[in-house]
């Protein structure tokens, strides 16, 4: 069954300021000319292949700020349905979520915070209809790092297979007054993009162990990426 039509980002959404709309269509721009120039190697990409093959839906899992060039690494691709992503109801939010459409994703909108039951159901209905999905799993609002249980509770009721997501850069200019310390390479920078693992949970899994065990992975892929970026792999 088909994901319904995404409503106009105006139906039943607070009205924003213009230069919201602005804004967002500046940070595309900037974000788009920078991960178009950036030399990336990805690995791990036929683990996706054989979850397609199999007709398995998929959850991505990555940490906050070191999603920017996943943006130029999406195997969701036509003619696949597009990946729904996830961003919070907050003014920040609406920017994010214009950036997200520029770049050809389809986005529902929720957090922990406000209307997260809401932005979980959209997603699962989303997973059902065929599509991919990808979270940051420790968001909105941190511990950076720290892996939350809402992801995993998708998994386990959609039956998900999640696929931690790792990137790395051998140059990079990290925010650091950002909550996630959000990184940015350098325009024609090298980065690695490594797909780990899928991580398979049983209907009766226990969250929070699963929520350690999805963070180890993260934190492993994470570090792997870094040391592969700087042209030392880890042993």
């Amino acid at each position: 069954m088909p994901l319904p039509a995404e409503p106009h980002p105006s139906a039943n959404a607070p009205r924003h300021p213009w230069w919201v709309g602005l804004a967002a269509f500046l940070v595309w721009l900037v974000a788009w000319l920078l991960v178009r120039s950036l030399r990336l190697r990805v690995h791990g990409l036929e683990q996706i292949e054989r979850l397609h093959a199999a007709g398995r839906p998929i959850l991505y899992c990555f940490w906050h700020g070191r999603q920017l060039a996943l943006f130029r690494v999406n195997p969701e691709r036509p003619p696949r349905p597009p990946l729904v992503v996830l961003t919070s109801r907050s003014r920040d939010g609406e920017v994010q979520a214009r950036v997200c459409r520029r770049f050809g994703l389809r986005v529902v909108r929720g957090s922990s915070s406000r209307g997260g039951l809401a932005g979980l159901l959209a997603l699962s209905r989303a997973s059902r209809a065929g599509h991919a999905l990808g979270v940051a799993v420790d968001g909105p609002r941190g511990p950076a790092g720290q892996a939350k249980p809402g992801a995993l509770a998708l998994a386990r009721a959609t039956g998900a297979a999640l696929v931690p997501l790792g990137a790395g850069y051998r140059h990079r200019l990290e925010l650091a007054r950002a909550w996630d310390r959000f990184q940015i390479p350098p325009p024609f920078g090298r980065v690695e993009v490594l797909f780990g693992v899928p991580i398979e949970l049983a209907p009766d899994a226990d969250l929070e162990a699963a929520a350690a065990r999805l963070g180890q992975a993260l934190g492993a892929l994470s570090d792997e990426a870094d040391a592969r970026a700087r042209g030392r792999p880890l042993v």
